[in-house]
Formats: C-alpha cells, structure tokens, sequence
C-alpha cells in the first residue's frame, strides 16, 4: 500500500494518492486568506486547458454539473433530445435530464463500453439535438472520430464526456477536444482529483463564455455593473480546490504512470481477461467480466480485496425506466458480469499482484468479454 496512507487490512475501491506537498499547498492557499474564487482558480483553469490542449477551460462544482453547463452553453432546450449512453454512471444521463433535455438511451458496444457510431446512427431522428459520447474509463479511439464525423454531417452538437479520461489521446489530440463541448470531472476515484469538481472546455469562445456565465448567475459582468442580463446560477470552482489541483496537475505525468503501473501489473496476471483502452495510457478502472459477478465480489471480499458490481443499464433505475422503450442487450451484459476490481491512485504494483491471487484463488471463472 501507498505508506502515506493509513495500512489497512482490505485493498479498497478507491484510495486517493497525496503527497504532504499537496497538504501544504492547500494550507498555504488557507493562510493566504483568500479561498475563492480567485487567482488559483484561474491559475488551475488554464493549467488544464494546457495540458489538454483547448484555448480555455472554466472550472465548475462537479462533472455532472459540467454537461448541464454544456448543455446550456449550446442553447440545447427543455424537450429537446439528446442521445447518451445505456450503460454508466448516472451522473451523465442526469447532467441532462436535470436541465429538462429529454435523453434517449443508445445501446453500448459490448467491447468498448462506449457508443458506436452505428448505434447513433441508427439512433438518430428529426428530434435528435446533441449526441453525449462518454470516453468510458477512458477509452477514446476511432470509434469518437467516427461520430464526430457523423454528428458533423448531421448538424448535431457534440458533448464529450471525458470525466474518466484525462490524459488519453487519440490521432493527436486530447480526450474531451473532440466535441462542439468536453467535460471533465475531478471526483475521488479520478487521476486528478479535488473531491468533487469539473471543467468545461469548447472550441468556441462564445460557449465557453456561456458556460462561464451560467454557473456565475447568468452574466459575467454583473458584479462590475450590478445588472443581471440573464439567469444563472452560482455553481463555481474555489481556490481550495484549485490548490488542490494544481499540485496534481504538475504531477500529471507521475499520476499517470502511477495508474498505468498498477494496471500493467494486473493485466499481466490476467491478460486478455482485464479490459483495456487503446493508446499508452491505462483506463480509469480495472474491469472483469464473469458470469458469477455476486460469487467474485463476495469471494474476493472474503480475502481483503473491495470489487463491486458498479454500474447497470441506465432503464434499470427507477427514474428511468420509461426509456426502455427498447433492448439493450450489450447494456444488459455489462451489468450482469462486470466487476470493478481496485483501481484507485494509491494502487501499488504489489497490491495489483495481490488482487490477482485472490482472483486466482476465489476459482471463479472469468470470461474476455469487454477486452479492447
């Protein structure tokens, strides 16, 4: 385990990885007196737009809250539709089901996690307004340029979900460049992480400054004029974080090769049977798939080692359940046989290997399905 961090007998979900650096940094932003938001928030925000290689990034409360202010940025209506996954996190689907959008599940490819550009295809209708991809774990790959390709031919906005993919690249470019909009998140089990937090990233100034305007009460002038000329909300990023941030993303390349030491050290001892994520660097999560997932997690928490059955078909929840307005087999397979292993940023190597055993050693077969 991470020796700065407490040892403890089980290997958990999520442990986040801090140095005493990063404590000093967020204690020398307390002493200054000002917690924001302020200079370190601008300072974080365009350290991030850097790194990934956009003009500029606007920094929020949350990721969830990142596609709401997305969706806003692009003038997207109460009513109109807005085609996300069937499978993840629910945090997508409820950035835009919260702004009044009317989401359409699309089924994911059983490899990837993500949506493939057939499913969209065939997805779209005259109705159809913006299309939320979602890097799944990361994955980022032809199968974004390709509906990038195709939300342009069909005149369709594009949000990019890349909460879990900070770091990855595709032909040149960063996750969560690809689209008319990006999102990131910065939530405990991410890479970088303040707790809870997001970004907004656009090729076009003029959403960026929507964006901008939307989570400060609507107006990025009113404190200047005292005039509102639109509404808002007050939804912003504090220099705590972004002190807490700014530390990770100096260290970006470490944190980085940190997650992909872990991984190597898992996939080695599983191989094929571990999903994967095309380009260099390792996804957010390490994932198995059995037919006995219940089996698994309670064999491998008899041995100290925290797996959970993390996500399910987004028409499997209750406040969801009027999309199943059709199958979604691939959805449907991921939620009965993925399991998600350990994969936080204090993940050691050694901890890997022991994951492994107690895989090896709880006898419960796995299969490859979800290898990229």
């Amino acid at each position: 385990m991470n020796p700065m961090s407490t040892i403890t007998t089980t290997i958990p979900l999520v442990e986040p990885w801090f140095p005493p650096a990063y404590a000093d940094a967020v204690r020398d932003q307390v002493l200054s007196g000002f917690i924001g938001p302020g200079r370190a928030t601008q300072e974080f925000a365009a350290a991030l737009a850097l790194f990934v290689g956009a003009e500029r990034a606007v920094a929020t409360v949350s990721g969830t809250v990142a596609l709401t202010a997305a969706a806003k940025a692009l003038r997207l209506e109460p009513g109109d539709e807005i085609l996300v996954p069937a499978y993840g996190v629910i945090s997508t689907i409820n950035g835009f089901a919260s702004a009044g959008l009317r989401p359409r599940l699309v089924d994911i490819d059983a490899k990837t996690g993500c949506l493939s550009p057939d499913g969209v295809a065939e997805a779209i209708t005259e109705r159809t307004r913006a299309v939320c991809f979602v890097n799944f774990s990361g994955y980022t790959g032809d199968n974004l340029t390709e509906i990038v390709t195709l939300c342009a031919d069909r005149r369709l906005h594009l949000v990019e979900d890349a909460a879990c993919a900070l770091g990855h690249r595709h032909a040149d470019r960063a996750a969560g460049t690809f689209g008319t909009v990006g999102t990131f998140s910065f939530s405990v089990p991410k890479v970088l992480t303040t707790g809870q937090g997001g970004a907004v990233v656009a090729r076009d100034p003029v959403v960026l400054d929507r964006a901008a305007a939307y989570i400060d009460h609507g107006d990025l002038e009113w404190r200047r004029t005292n005039i509102n000329r639109a509404i808002g909300t007050n939804l912003r990023f504090t220099d705590l974080q972004a002190s807490l941030g700014l530390c990770q993303l100096h260290d970006i390349d470490a944190r980085l090769e940190r997650r992909r030491r872990s991984h190597a050290a898992l996939r080695v001892r599983l191989g094929s049977r571990l999903y994967a994520v095309p380009g260099t660097e390792a996804p957010l999560h390490n994932i198995v798939f059995t037919s006995a997932p219940d089996a698994l997690v309670s064999a491998l928490k008899a041995r100290g080692v925290t797996a959970v059955r993390q996500y399910r078909t987004i028409s499997q929840h209750p406040a969801y359940r009027e999309l199943a307005d059709r199958p979604f087999p691939a959805a449907d397979c991921w939620t009965d046989r993925a399991v998600y292993l350990p994969f936080g940023m204090a993940m050691t190597p050694d901890d890997a290997a022991r994951v492994a055993d107690a895989i090896r050693d709880a006898d419960v077969p796995l299969e490859e399905l979800g290898s990229a």
